[in-house]
């Protein structure tokens, strides 16, 4: 196709095609997009930290939202696409005459406010809801306590992926089989705190699982006898259900008497069991920079990597003087059967708490806010918006 050549007096008005551009138009939508999955991660994650009752009933469907960044993706070609065949059709000067309708920022704006109402149809979809008020619920279980370790060991890879990884998706598994059973999570390494007070809101516990790192203790090391502590203090004394601690270390360093540790809470009343998070030949420590990239391993004064390994001994000793069993971590999983078939040998008792169970639905709120996006789309006139930015002779 030939392309049709401006006259003279046109290409000395270059300003005719300013507003013809793809360019600005498709970095801008980029940006806003980037701005928009920040500000809608980041208000999620400070809301469940400050509300904890709101929860998503679809959360499995999340991979929908997918759809936004990839409808921009498309529109963004689709502009290029255009500019180019204009580009076949005629020259850039003529471009106001022969296609007065082609504005890339209006065509940018107009889309704009129809993603806005695409992204809210679909985050209605996922449904939030708030919980209403709080009740008490019955149920009938056992109360668990499990201790993950975080020291820099557990970033080990001697099981297919990090020590941590691992004992972080086992215990996530572990939190699916229950039912009616209370669980909190405390996490250590030189020292040890609750990270998860006990409940029955398996949604809040695994959400505080989630945000557990390698960096949530400073004080280095793994105190499994300061573990089991805070995890028997953590039980309710007023809870007649049955008790027990889990512990997913690699057991290396341990700096106190984890085996006198367990032996006082078997006099408790209280099963401590205990899972190996590593293997006996080990592995080096990996390290990390800022932005979460390899950089090397751990080093002795020597200059030689340090392989951390796992102290079984210990662990089967713990296990032993808690009355429990030990389980070593194998294959880049860990069997939680053993566990399971313990806690269904426990003595249960029905115990009362107070949860969220009465939920108010928000969906209809974010199709609304669909609904007036897409009457503002259809506000915006082409024919308006074109004759406020042609330029005046």
């Amino acid at each position: 196709m030939s392309t049709i050549k401006s006259p003279s007096s046109d290409s000395q008005n270059p300003r005719n095609t300013q507003g013809f551009r793809v360019f600005s138009t498709a970095v801008s939508l980029a940006l806003a997009e980037v701005i928009f999955w920040i500000a809608i991660l980041s208000g999620w994650y400070s809301l469940r930290q400050v509300a904890p009752n709101v929860q998503i009933e679809h959360s499995n469907w999340w991979p929908i939202l997918l759809l936004v960044p990839v409808v921009v993706v498309i529109f963004i070609w689709s502009l290029n696409r255009k500019q180019r065949l204009a580009r076949m059709l005629a020259d850039e000067q003529l471009w106001p005459t022969i296609l007065p309708h082609w504005r890339p920022q209006l065509h940018g704006w107009k889309f704009f406010v129809w993603r806005l109402a695409f992204a809210a149809v679909l985050i209605g979809i996922l449904d939030i809801k708030v919980g209403a008020r709080l009740k008490e619920v019955k149920s009938e279980g056992v109360d668990v306590m499990v201790a993950l370790d975080v020291s820099k060991s557990m970033e080990a890879e001697d099981l297919g992926a990090s020590r941590l990884a691992v004992a972080k998706r086992s215990i996530e598994r572990l939190i699916d089989q229950l039912d009616g059973d209370r669980i909190g999570l405390v996490i250590f390494g030189g020292d040890a705190f609750v990270q998860c007070p006990i409940t029955t809101d398996y949604g809040a516990a695994k959400l505080f699982l989630q945000g557990v790192n390698t960096g949530a203790i400073p004080v280095q090391g793994t105190a499994v006898g300061r573990a089991i502590e805070v995890c028997s203090s953590g039980f309710s004394e007023l809870s007649p259900a049955s008790k027990m601690i889990v512990l997913f270390t690699d057991g290396e360093s341990h700096e106190d008497d984890a085996v006198k540790a367990a032996s006082t809470a078997a006099e408790a009343g209280i099963e401590v069991h205990t899972i190996g998070m590593g293997s006996a030949s080990g592995a080096p420590i990996p390290l990390y920079d800022r932005y979460g990239r390899a950089s090397g391993f751990k080093n002795d004064a020597d200059g030689n990597p340090i392989v951390t390994t796992l102290d079984e001994a210990t662990l089967i000793e713990t296990a032993r003087a808690g009355n429990g069993s030990y389980i070593q971590a194998a294959g880049g999983l860990v069997n939680i059967s053993p566990i399971l078939q313990a806690m269904n040998g426990m003595e249960q008792a029905e115990v009362a708490t107070m949860s969220y169970t009465d939920y108010t639905h928000h969906f209809h709120w974010f199709f609304i806010f669909a609904v007036a996006m897409l009457l503002l789309e259809g506000l915006m006139s082409s024919d308006l918006l074109h004759r406020r930015h042609t330029p005046t002779p």
